[in-house]
């Protein structure tokens, strides 16, 4: 589509005029489809008809007959065009378009002054780029590209009766920016099926307008029906917002925020948030928000702000829409600076949250927390001989439980021994210091329930621990040709056995404060652990000249252990990746228990993308809920707590998508998360979206449990009708937040 600016008519009309001085004074005919180029000081114009009239005194300009005027990229067509060089008025009749590149403005007739730059389209149509089409019983000029329109149809529908179309009594059209009006009905076809409205404003075109988006309606069980009103407000080319106000037929009025801004390159954020007042449940105010800044100060040295905050637990669980946001279990804060090195990464970290599980204060916040790490490197003065060093020093506290400072020193030496090209051993030796301000006496159960309250005096307490072991590490490989099977050339199979084995001894294991699991809780260990690693990798035919595709194709890890420490196998673990093309990918790992008691863990994911279909599904099994792995295990699904885990304490959980098109304009969703332990739907929605050239229409159903005993399970319906160039008019995306803004907003 097209977009019309009026403003070239000025230069175009004069030009002609000017032009015209040159021709005789008494009446001419000139022979057909004779071009003429005239020239003026405003540059040359091109006149094409089949007949040319110069008549009487006014110097009236009359072309007739497949007239088309040009002058660079503009043209006009029409059957006649008549100039008035006195007053400055010329008149198109006849099938008029007008083009601008790729512009284009038609009707039965234009008026239009040279001197005033004001004219009138009768029964008009204005195509504006890149598909949006406004018509009128009459279009007058107002101002460059500024058209007042009486009767008019605003529609981005390329069909002869639109299939869906805003007619305006009276309104405004600039094709640089909005089209707005009053007395305003939605048209589907002939059919007027919102007859009467008010007002109506939408932005033609793609950059941002200040402006009313278009409302947002829906009905739910637990919030009634409900309306969102959206304003957006582009403040400059680098910061924008949107500002929306709502209202819940059982909950309350409230709105959303969302605030954006670009400072430069490098700087940039945004903050936003939600709000109601429940005045018709609990008259209580609610709501969540976030603030995000990121800032590249140098090219090492970062700064990433993300702060979230809830008005109280259930606020997220009521009023955001997707299930990841309505699990949430924190509402966490993070403010980091980083500095990186060639070998070296430190991090400033201040970190607090909101626990949405329990109402006791209990959380356990560190500010700050400062971390060095270095990676493997060469170690001075000892050739062959590589070193890492990772350390922290953190400061905790909190309402209810122990609190304090931890200051934590990991260094570590290795020396790689090549095996005569066979294998690779790797013999480390390391140690471990931990200081800790406060040492736990005991632990108190509170009253009321929940997790326990350690007990701790201000007694320092330090831990030391020595490790050592070594790896051990072989690959043996092959090529196989395939000669274009499968659209491969050949694969490359390797076999990587590998062997880890480390010994962990100290003392002060005891009394010290569980802050963080992976530091605070480091058994005494003795673990030897083996694997077994095959890859398959394939190399695509490529045409001459062309970089051949590698991909990854299959990888599969066979893993087992020994817990010397207390004399028992560890599980047995597989992991299995396979990726045969983009087509299809398939993910599973396992963890096994050798002694007895059984399968413990697996995880399954499938993804399949084919013509038509996209589906993809998850399970998600395990009876070691809560056991925390040590950081030296290398496969986690080998590690085996010794404990007897019953059945009823398990996780076991379905997720699945699958959307398929039906037909060319009809595709089908479903997305289910399943409770298999409970055989509770959790949350299920069934969709359905219409997809035509103009408009798009998508409804959904949401049925979700409930998470307290005795309340009942929430429905929801949504319906959202999309139409081109005018994003979503009507949706019922219920509780506006910044987490579930932004696609609507931009």
């Amino acid at each position: 589509m097209t977009r019309v600016r009026a403003s070239s008519f000025i230069p175009l009309f004069v030009v002609l005029l000017l032009g015209s001085a040159s021709l005789p004074a008494a009446p001419f005919v000139a022979e057909a489809q004779t071009p003429r180029t005239v020239q003026t000081a405003g540059g040359e114009v091109a006149v094409v008809a089949d007949r040319f009239e110069q008549v009487g005194p006014d110097n009236l300009l009359v072309a007739t007959g497949n007239v088309e005027v040009t002058r660079g990229t503009a043209r006009l067509l029409a059957d006649r065009v008549e100039i008035n060089r006195a007053t400055g008025d010329a008149t198109a009749v006849g099938r008029v378009i007008f083009y601008d590149g790729d512009d284009r403005l038609t009707g039965q007739r234009i008026d239009y002054n040279i001197k005033t730059g004001t004219g009138v389209v009768y029964k008009g149509e204005a195509h504006a780029a890149p598909y949006y089409r406004i018509m009128g019983e009459r279009l007058e000029r107002v101002g460059d590209s500024v058209y007042r329109v009486r009767r008019g149809v605003f529609t981005t529908c390329e069909d002869d009766t639109p299939t869906w179309s805003f007619h305006l009594g009276s309104g405004t059209a600039d094709l640089e920016d909005f089209v707005y009006g009053t007395n305003v009905s939605f048209w589907v076809k002939s059919v007027p099926v919102i007859p009467f409205f008010p007002f109506f404003a939408a932005a033609i075109r793609r950059e941002r307008q200040t402006g009313f988006l278009a409302p947002q309606l829906g009905n739910s069980s637990h919030k009634g029906f409900f309306a969102e009103i959206p304003f957006f407000w582009a403040i400059s080319d680098s910061q924008d917002a949107t500002l929306t106000f709502g209202a819940y037929e059982k909950r309350g009025f409230g709105g959303a925020a969302e605030y954006r801004y670009v400072i430069s390159q490098d700087q940039r954020g945004k903050l936003g948030g939600f709000f109601v007042d429940e005045v018709f449940k609990s008259d209580l105010a609610r709501g969540f928000g976030s603030v995000k800044h990121d800032w590249q100060i140098a090219p090492s040295v970062s700064l990433r702000a993300d702060f979230n905050a809830v008005s109280d637990d259930r606020v997220l669980r009521e009023y955001q829409s997707e299930l990841q946001q309505r699990s949430a279990q924190r509402a966490e804060s993070n403010l980091f600076l980083t500095k990186t090195w060639t070998n070296w990464n430190f991090v400033g970290r201040a970190y607090w949250y909101q626990d949405l599980t329990t109402e006791r204060p209990i959380e356990l916040q560190r500010m700050p927390e400062l971390t060095l790490q270095g990676v493997r490197q060469s170690l001075p003065g000892l050739p062959g001989f590589l070193y890492q060093v990772d350390t922290s020093a953190v400061n905790f506290f909190r309402e209810v439980g122990s609190d304090g400072f931890r200051y934590d020193l990991h260094p570590l030496v290795s020396r790689p021994i090549p095996l005569a090209g066979y294998a690779t051993l790797t013999p480390f030796v390391g140690g471990r210091v931990t200081a800790y301000d406060k040492t736990v006496t005991g632990i108190h159960m509170p009253l009321a329930g929940g997790p326990p309250i350690e007990v701790t005096t201000d007694e320092a307490r330090v831990r030391e621990l020595l490790e050592f072991g070594t790896d051990a590490e072989s690959r043996a490989s092959r090529v196989y040709a395939l000669d274009g099977w499968g659209g491969l050339d050949r694969v490359l199979h390797t076999i990587e056995p590998r062997v880890h084995y480390i010994r962990i001894v100290g003392h002060n294991f005891y009394g010290l404060p569980r802050w963080t699991d992976q530091i605070d809780l480091i058994p005494e260990a003795n673990w030897f652990e083996y694997s077994v690693t095959n890859r398959l990798r394939g190399k695509t035919i490529s045409p001459e000249d062309t970089e051949a595709a590698r991909l990854d194709l299959v990888r599969f890890v066979v893993a087992n252990a020994y817990d010397f420490q207390n004399n028992r196998f560890g599980n047995l673990a597989g992991d299995l990746t396979v990726q045969p093309s983009t087509l299809l990918s398939f993910h599973a790992d396992t963890s096994y228990n050798v002694e007895g008691d059984g399968l413990e863990a697996y995880t399954a994911d499938v993804t399949l993308k084919v013509p038509r279909v996209t589906a993809s599904g998850g399970t998600r099994y395990s009876r070691q809920s809560g056991v925390i792995i040590p950081y030296f295990i290398q496969v986690p699904g080998t590690f085996n707590p010794g404990e007897r885990f019953p059945q009823k304490a398990s996780i076991n959980f379905l997720q699945s998508n699958i959307a398929v098109e039906a037909l060319t304009n009809l595709v089908l969703r479903v997305r289910t998360n399943w409770d298999l332990k409970t055989d509770t739907f959790v949350e299920n929605r069934f969709g359905v979206d219409f997809k035509f050239d103009c408009w798009a229409l998508s409804v959904e159903y949401i049925k979700r449990s409930s998470d307290i005993p005795g309340q009942n399970a929430e429905n929801e319906f949504r319906f959202s009708l999309h139409l081109l160039g005018l994003g979503n008019v009507v949706s019922t995306r219920v509780g506006t937040g910044v987490a579930d803004s932004g696609p609507r907003f931009k």
